[in-house]
């Protein structure tokens, strides 16, 4: 139980750092996190790595060094087009990533909800441009 508990505060705190570090690495660069700085796809990619592959590793398989620590396994995003009859449910995506996922029978997940920390850098423009492009990234990381 204490390695559980000592593992999800470990994610905890690796989650809510990653954004600040990877918005610190790109300012280092000369760069940012601005929607729109650079092409949707590059855009897409740098905000994945930053938000979401700490849990759902780098090809969205949901085997990132966090995803070991937290109660329920990440979700397989490369499966999503795979189990919705072959098409990939963008506006679903983008739903999830900004507002989450809440299923009364199962409780709360373990994913954080993206939209209120993208609001919290900007307006609902930004919000928009930047889960529009993490569900470009994630529809480019389906299994064919």
């Amino acid at each position: 139980m204490f390695l559980h508990t000592t593992g999800c505060v470990i994610a905890a705190l690796i989650l809510m750092a990653a954004p600040l570090l990877v918005s610190a690495t790109a300012n280092q660069a000369g760069g940012s996190l601005t929607a729109g700085a650079r092409g949707p796809t590059e855009e897409g990619a740098e905000l994945y790595r930053g938000y979401c592959a700490a849990c759902h590793g780098a090809g969205g398989v949901g085997d990132g060094p966090v995803a070991s620590a937290l109660k329920t396994r990440p979700t397989n995003l490369t499966r999503l087009a795979a189990t919705n009859r072959g098409i990939f449910p963008a506006q679903r995506v983008a739903m999830v990533l900004e507002f989450g996922v809440m299923v009364a029978a199962h409780g709360t997940t373990d994913m954080p909800t993206w939209g209120a920390t993208f609001r919290a850098m900007g307006d609902d423009v930004l919000v928009r441009q930047r889960v529009a492009a993490l569900t470009r990234h994630l529809q480019t990381l389906q299994v064919r």
